[in-house]
Order: structure tokens, then C-alpha cells, then sequence
């Protein structure tokens, strides 16, 4: 990761980053080396599972009518 930094960097000596993407492999390949003895790339399929998930979940909370609520 550092090294792809290093080499977009290169060309210009300082360069904008998006590091959502990289945080997010990165602690990833933490969790499902820690949960699962896997790598990134084995537990990919778990965290696109449970971003759907999330996803769903909210999409449930948001459509549920409780008396009282709004």
C-alpha cells in the first residue's frame, strides 16, 4: 500500500489521496485474518455480505411505520 502511495507520489512530489478505500482493505484484511484466518481476498465475500446487510437493515428501519414515531 505504502509503495502504490510512493509511486503516485513520484510524478508530482505530493498528491491528493482517497483513503477511505484503502482504511477500509486494510481493516478488512485486520479482521478477517483475526476472525477467520483468512486474508482480505478469502473474506471479501464475507464484508460485501455484510454491507448488504446493513444496507437492508436500514432500508427496513426506514420503510416500518411505528405508531407514535414520526
Amino acid at each position: 500500500m505504502i509503495q502504490e502511495w510512493e509511486k503516485m507520489t513520484s510524478k508530482t512530489g505530493s498528491e491528493e489521496l482517497e483513503m477511505w478505500s484503502y482504511l477500509h482493505n486494510l481493516s478488512a484484511d485486520a479482521i478477517s485474518r483475526a476472525a477467520f484466518g483468512s486474508s482480505f481476498g478469502e473474506g471479501k465475500r464475507v464484508f460485501q455480505l455484510l454491507r448488504e446487510h446493513i444496507s437492508i437493515t436500514v432500508q427496513s428501519l426506514q420503510s416500518v411505520y411505528i405508531p407514535g414515531s414520526r
